[in-house]
């Protein structure tokens, strides 16, 4: 599945910073329920390749995972009043 597998080494990427699986962890297991262990050890299961991400996971962990949009300090439109 070459999708997923593209998705899976992009989420390895991100994962590479030092607390990055840790603090996934942690939003996931207030999101979805159970505690933040069980989720850093399923998150490394996943990136191992040993199991895979549901939909649902897949999902979420793209929303926690992806990279911060700078905002740029210049607004270019023109206010209408």
């Amino acid at each position: 599945m070459k999708t997923y597998d593209t998705w899976l080494a992009k989420l390895r990427k991100r994962a590479s910073p030092s607390g990055a699986l840790s603090q996934w962890a942690e939003q996931l297991s207030r999101k979805q329920g159970g505690d933040a262990g069980m989720w850093r050890e399923h998150l490394r299961e996943i990136l191992e390749g040993d199991e895979k991400a549901s939909l649902d996971l897949i999902l979420d962990l793209d929303l926690i995972s992806a990279p911060v949009r700078k905002e740029s300090g210049e607004d270019k439109q023109i206010p209408l009043w």
